[in-house]
């Protein structure tokens, strides 16, 4: 438990990060740009952690943990309701289809990497 713990510590600060600086460098796009980027970033990086043979408490520390929490479907969520909301409708199919399928090819380019 204190392994899931740590690794969503980690992960709030780090995700923290990543949306600031994309904020402050992409703050005119119509597309959210910063919560993609981690969607796709953390599940590289799961891909990587499923495939390479870890401990436990690594596991837990690592995928669960960090990626667990780094990754964030919620704020997903708002940001295409809030496309919607916006009648950007456009923006919002790209946000979706962008965030969904670089998710799933980034976890299968981390998975390829190890396998």
């Amino acid at each position: 438990m204190i392994e899931v713990l740590i690794g969503g510590g980690l992960e709030a600060a780090f995700r923290y990060i990543i949306s600031e600086y994309f904020n402050s460098r992409h703050r005119h796009n119509k597309i959210p740009l910063a919560i993609m980027f981690i969607n796709w970033l953390g599940s590289f990086l799961l891909g990587i952690f499923v495939t390479i043979p870890l401990e436990e408490q690594f596991l837990l520390l690592l995928a669960t943990g960090f990626c667990g929490g780094f990754t964030t479907f919620s704020t997903f969520s708002v940001e295409a309701v809030q496309l919607i909301q916006r009648k950007q409708y456009r923006h919002c199919f790209l946000y979706i289809t962008m965030t969904v399928s670089g998710s799933i090819a980034g976890l299968m380019l981390g998975m390829l990497l190890f396998y």
